[in-house]
């Protein structure tokens, strides 16, 4: 027996010295020995059977004394043999509307961050909501607006750092940040209805469409195998690609270059802001995103725009943001992303101005300046210039409590500019509105007194010619008021002739119309007395005398 003993020793010494000189299988955990390390509880710690399987583990490794081990030495794992466990995930950041469906809950509740997820839950964004959640080897997965993501394996393999994350994207937008692979039983799946994509340290984005199976893979940094219907695509760094249920993904192709976005500008002094950009050649969209910092994780503004351009931003804050543009090509595949930071400075906001406004003309030499009073303004801060510089303004006054403003002394003939900022109840001075443009000139004169010549026929007036004027506006009444009108009437010459009207007393007045149709003041008004003629002239004398001795 004890020769049979010795011959079986020898067989396993013999095996042991032929797996350890093999090399490392490709599924093999490769761990480096650290100072307190021995077999037996490094059995425990990663392997499922623990120290049961420390002598296979001592065999396999050909250790000679399993209590000492040597630091910095590297022992082989089987993948097989390690422990496998289930590890939560974690939402690290939510903004907007985005609820967490776990377990039975059909309803969802609202997530918060530092919320964990397990496997079988799911997350559903709304219009605005972005949630990020990270795993248990550090990859995070940015879950954007009008998604839905169903957790399906969240696994570690004891603790190798090894992780074993798989998602389904149903409908929406995700962008993944993988961290390198750990060992060879890494694994970072997305599963879309018509594609999958399996990656081991990248960063990209998937995009799964409602209403019909399609899916869009962009790869920003690594590669990344994307499969369906049995063929395996590998889309490498800068490059997209379609996938369709019921086919093999399309070939990989390029994705647009970054927007030219170096001349935007990085100051802005309005809430309301916009931006415009050079067309990329191939965009037939572009996706526009604002956010608070560079990652990108709380979003502002998410919007995709038909064209280079996009305005009527609104943001509540003032501060440092970060606008990130990329083109949208023809298949719908989303480019590489130009970056631009800029800082919002609009508060508080200055008033809207009422009057005057779009560069009119004012008749006044002391015209009134009006606007709105904005909310928490304490007093504003009023320019007048000659020069939309303002270098040397005209006016500079601080003016409280009041939305109008009447300068005391008359303005010369001229073009003029004006603003206003506001300051608010802490003091601070915000920045100035839009400058207004206006000319004042003065009213034209009107016409030097009217000459008027009688006869049998007419009655002839005429009056000065006027450089500026167009047309005048001729008027004669029979009472002083001009309520009883005989003539009102636009004339192009200082000339008018009528019919001699009856015996009485007539009025007159003239004034100059401009070409742009201003109509001046009126003259001093004149007055005609028109005798009476003809045989009956006697007549109406008697009978006026027999009258009065009546």
């Amino acid at each position: 027996m004890r020769g049979v003993s010795n011959r079986v020793s020898v067989v396993i010494a013999l095996v042991a010295m032929v797996i350890a000189a093999l090399p490392a299988s490709a599924e093999d955990y490769m761990y480096t020995v650290r100072p307190g390390d021995n077999l037996w509880n490094l059995s425990d710690k990663y392997l499922t059977r623990g120290v049961a399987y420390t002598a296979r583990l001592q065999e396999l490794n050909q250790v000679s004394d399993p209590e000492h081990l040597q630091p910095g030495s590297r022992l082989r794992f089987p993948i097989r043999w390690l422990k496998i466990q289930p590890v939560p995930a974690t939402v690290t950041s939510v903004s907007g509307n985005a609820k967490a469906f776990v377990g039975e809950d059909k309803q969802g509740r609202s997530l918060v961050a530092g919320q964990i997820l397990t496997v079988g839950d799911s997350v559903v964004t709304g219009q605005d909501g972005n949630v990020v959640v990270t795993f248990a080897d550090g990859s995070r997965l940015i879950i954007r607006s009008e998604s839905e993501v169903i957790l399906d394996t969240l696994s570690a393999w004891g603790d190798t750092g090894m992780a074993d994350t798989r998602v389904r994207l149903q409908r929406g937008r995700v962008e993944a940040e993988v961290v390198p692979a750990q060992g060879p039983a890494s694994r970072y799946e997305i599963h879309t209805p018509a594609a999958v994509s399996a990656v081991r340290g990248t960063v990209y984005r998937m995009r799964a469409e409602s209403g019909r199976p399609v899916a869009r893979t962009e790869v920003l940094l690594g590669n990344v195998a994307v499969s369906g219907e049995g063929r395996s695509r590998r889309v490498p760094e800068a490059f997209g690609v379609v996938s369709k249920r019921g086919r093999p993904p399309d070939p990989p192709r390029s994705l647009l270059p970054k927007p030219d976005v170096s001349a935007l500008a990085d100051w802005l002094e309005r809430s309301s802001i916009q931006f415009s950009w050079p067309d990329l050649k191939g965009a037939r969209a572009y996706r526009v995103r604002i956010a608070g910092t560079e990652k990108f994780e709380t979003l502002y503004v998410d919007r995709t725009v038909p064209r280079s351009e996009i305005d009527r931003i609104n943001l509540d804050k003032d501060g440092d943001y970060y606008l990130q543009v990329r083109g949208i090509d023809e298949v719908g595949l989303e480019g590489l992303d130009a970056l631009h930071k800029f800082v919002l400075d609009a508060r508080p906001v200055p008033p809207i101005y009422t009057q005057p406004i779009g560069e009119t003309i004012i008749r006044t030499a002391q015209p009134q300046f009006r606007w709105t009073m904005p909310h928490h303004a304490r007093s504003y801060r009023f320019q007048l210039a000659a020069s939309d510089d303002f270098g040397a303004p005209l006016i500079n006054l601080e003016l409280k409590d009041q939305s109008a403003f009447t300068p005391q002394e008359p303005l010369d003939p001229g073009k003029y500019f004006w603003r206003l900022a506001t300051r608010d109840n802490d003091g601070a001075l915000g920045p100035y509105g839009d400058v207004e443009a206006f000319t004042y000139r003065p009213p034209p004169p009107g016409p030097a007194a009217a000459s008027s010549k009688l006869t049998e026929d007419a009655f002839n007036l005429r009056w000065s010619r006027i450089e500026a004027a167009q047309s005048y506006r001729l008027q004669i009444a029979t009472d002083s008021e001009f309520e009883n009108l005989l003539v009102d009437e636009k004339v192009s010459e200082p000339s008018y002739a009528l019919p001699r009207p009856g015996p009485g007393r007539y009025y007159v007045r003239v004034a100059t119309v401009e070409q742009n149709g201003y109509q001046g003041p009126y003259n001093a008004v004149q007055t005609v007395d028109v005798p009476l003629t003809g045989w009956w002239k006697p007549l109406l004398i008697w009978l006026a005398f027999v009258a009065i001795a009546l």
